[in-house]
């Protein structure tokens, strides 16, 4: 049990402790009720609890980073990328508070072992539109280009229902051009980016993109100032819930991503300045400390105002 912070759910705003127990969410409200529950909870010392981070596209064998970085940033899951044998390298060496979802990679020339690696595997686009048939697995596809994409896309287009029914994501890797916006909206199929390239995040969201994050920065943090800050930014809920729920969601799990009795205690503590609650207005970066919003706040992401940092729990120590 956990109290004296604040703790980022929409069970209850206005949370300050937290509890857990076999490894699920048991217990969100206030410091009297945890205290009363369990007279030895862990002092938060004003602390903020949220829920994990995803890596929703992390590519192995390109020197990013390892499992316990992963873990030491903040981040609980790792949706990954890559041969076999750097899968297995990576589960193996991977951290206990890491859970990974696995994509191997699989060429045109082996499709038809895609149902055979635990229904998920990744793809290059180049082999994915040499394929034959468009498999019915939960598929990866990397695209590196605008062009690329557009061709992807007519692909998929005329086999939609297939490859919804069947969790198809995108991973692409550079800037999407507007003129696809739209087409991605429609085509009902996650797509994983990084938002330290520009991005058009907003008429993404606007048109109902399905999106979450893949990450180049240092602090999951850095990637949603990326997000929230620029000409197309988003709110800081929205782009906080492309690194947590919409992540989990791309993978096939409806209800990871919050903090709520019954949820997996997947949770992180972090050192921060303050929270707020950001005001969506095209004309300025809004940020209000009102209570009344009834919405939980989040980290300051002005660019003059540190970044969280993540504070171990008694089990990481």
């Amino acid at each position: 049990m956990y109290f004296g912070g604040d703790v980022y759910s929409s069970v209850d705003p206005f949370a300050t402790a937290l509890g857990s127990k076999d490894g699920k969410v048991s217990f969100i409200g206030s410091d009297e009720a945890a205290l009363a529950a369990d007279p030895d909870a862990i002092n938060l010392d004003g602390d903020f609890l949220t829920p994990g981070f995803v890596h929703a596209g992390l590519v192995l064998g390109g020197g990013g980073p390892d499992g316990n970085r992963l873990v030491e940033s903040g981040y609980t899951h790792a949706h990954i990328l890559g041969s076999a044998e750097d899968v297995e390298d990576f589960q193996a060496r991977a951290p206990k508070g890491l859970r990974i979802v696995a994509y191997p990679e699989i060429g045109s020339d082996d499709a038809g072992s895609a149902d055979q690696v635990e229904g998920r595997a990744s793809i290059a686009a180049g082999d994915f539109l040499g394929l034959d048939e468009m498999p019915e697995t939960a598929l990866y596809i990397q695209v590196e280009s605008n062009q690329r994409l557009g061709e992807v896309l007519d692909r998929v287009r005329g086999q939609a229902a297939l490859a919804q029914r069947n969790g198809y994501r995108l991973l692409l890797d550079f800037s999407v051009e507007e003129e696809f916006v739209t087409p991605l909206g429609y085509s009902g199929i996650a797509i994983t980016l990084d938002p330290a390239q520009p991005q058009p995040l907003a008429q993404l969201l606007s048109a109902g993109a399905q999106v979450s994050w893949t990450d180049s920065q240092d602090s999951p943090w850095a990637t949603m100032r990326s997000a929230v800050v620029g000409e197309n930014g988003i709110g800081a809920r929205a782009a906080f819930n492309a690194a947590t729920r919409f992540a989990h969601r791309a993978a096939g799990n409806p209800d990871g991503g919050v903090l709520a009795p019954g949820a997996d205690a997947d949770f992180v503590r972090w050192q921060v300045e303050r929270l707020v609650v950001q005001v969506a207005d095209a004309r300025v970066a809004a940020w209000s400390t009102d209570p009344r919003s009834g919405t939980p706040g989040l980290p300051e992401l002005s660019s003059d105002v540190a970044l969280p940092t993540r504070i171990p729990l008694g089990e990481d120590v």
